[in-house]
């Protein structure tokens, strides 16, 4: 910690200057929005800048308030915000979000208070977040919904111009607005509301009114999770549309997006086996869909970066899928064990103890119960380490585990 800061922490707000407290503030919040936006860059080095940063952090965004330096309580919410999500402390950023309410949202019609509307939308941002981390839905899209309502009213004189016409402050305005339509997508379709589309179009329509191609992609990536993932909506020509068409929105470059939306293709692909395979369609029919799924999925392992480990792992379990389903176990093994190895290495025991659950039923299926029993124990092994929260999958593995033994002494 600078020495200027150091001292300035150390005494009291009374003995002070109302300039140095100030500056004080100026620069503390400056950090707290340029460690926000690398963060958000994937720059995750700055963790440890800000771990250093929090006290500083802390005593600005408590010297904001007291002063009403409006902005600057929220740029250091905005380093904080960032930490304590990191790193779980999810109740002690809840106290903070709270503590500020009051002094951006007017308590009756929760409308900005003057003055203050663009650190307003950042609260009610912050809140709308904790009501989806708490599983409160229908509060999340109502606080959503005034976010909406707010960035239209505002936006409003801008979509009656010719979009040429438009500054970079005025694209940013629009740009606001598609976000915060898209994030109210994002919490319907978490509801299960077909109302998710029609949010999702008009953010993707404001997009391509403003040129952001980066946006477009993934508004329309979020449409074809739609109409994959949503029983009442599931139409896999549909997903399959929207999803080939984030593929060609997004960059050359972006090789991760680029894979995450060849993984959705394999699984339109596979998911279309299986409704064919339901069906009794012909076996040459069977293989056409199995064959697309294999090609999207190994396309998506020549895309991503080495150190994508979360979504490598997501490949090559899918891959393990479509080579179980296929009959061919020695193929489908290796690709489980690379997500098993990928699981574990970020931690992610639960997702490790799933792919070791559908090793064991492969390797149960084909007389193999030794083996099949070493991978049900160790997935049961994993799941316990979670407590109450993994309490069906430490249930529905015992009760694999007793069907296997079951089987290996009845030499079935």
């Amino acid at each position: 910690m600078p020495w200027f800061f150091q001292e300035l922490f150390a005494r009291s707000s009374a003995e002070v200057g109302l300039a140095a407290r100030r500056a004080f503030v100026e620069a503390v919040g400056a950090l707290g929005d340029s460690y926000h936006d690398s963060y958000g860059a994937g720059m995750r080095e700055v963790l440890s800048a800000l771990r250093a940063e929090e006290a500083n952090l802390l005593q600005a965004r408590r010297l904001a308030l007291e002063n009403g330096w409006w902005g600057r309580v929220i740029s250091a919410m905005q380093g904080l915000d960032e930490l304590y999500d990191h790193t779980g402390r999810r109740a002690e950023w809840k106290r903070l979000v709270e503590e500020v309410v009051s002094a951006f949202v007017e308590p009756k019609t929760e409308a900005p208070l003057p003055g203050r509307e663009e650190e307003w939308s950042l609260v009610m941002e912050y809140r709308v977040g904790l009501a989806r981390e708490e599983k409160n839905l229908p509060e999340a899209e109502r606080l959503q919904g005034l976010r909406v309502a707010w960035n239209r009213q505002r936006a409003a004189s801008l979509l009656a111009q010719p979009p040429e016409g438009l500054d970079t402050r005025q694209r940013n305005q629009v740009r606001t607005l598609s976000v915060s339509v898209e994030q109210l997508g994002h919490i319907q379709r978490e509801e299960g509301k077909a109302e998710c589309v029609a949010s999702y179009k008009e953010a993707l329509a404001l997009d391509e009114r403003i040129g952001d191609q980066a946006l477009a992609a993934i508004c329309a990536f979020n449409l074809g999770h739609a109409y994959m993932y949503l029983p009442n909506l599931r139409d896999f020509a549909e997903a399959e549309g929207w999803y080939r068409r984030s593929l060609e929105l997004f960059a050359p470059g972006d090789q991760l997006a680029r894979g995450m939306c060849s993984d959705e293709l394999g699984t339109v692909a596979l998911e279309r086996f299986r409704e064919a395979r339901a069906k009794s369609r012909p076996a040459e029919e069977l293989l056409v869909f199995l064959n697309e799924a294999v090609g999207w999925y190994h396309k998506s392992l020549e895309l991503k970066p080495e150190d994508a480990v979360d979504t490598l792992a997501v490949t090559h379990h899918q891959l393990g899928s479509v080579y179980y389903e296929a009959g061919d176990l020695d193929r489908a093994l290796p690709h489980y064990q690379k997500a098993i190895r990928y699981r574990e290495a970020q931690g992610n025991l639960f997702g490790a103890s799933n792919t070791r659950s559908n090793v064991a039923l492969g390797l149960a299926s084909v007389g193999r119960f030794a083996d099949a029993l070493a991978y049900a124990e160790e997935a049961l092994r994993g799941y316990e380490s979670y407590g109450e929260r993994a309490g069906a999958e430490v249930e529905r593995t015992r009760g694999l585990i007793a069907e296997i033994q079951t089987a290996a002494q009845a030499g079935r």
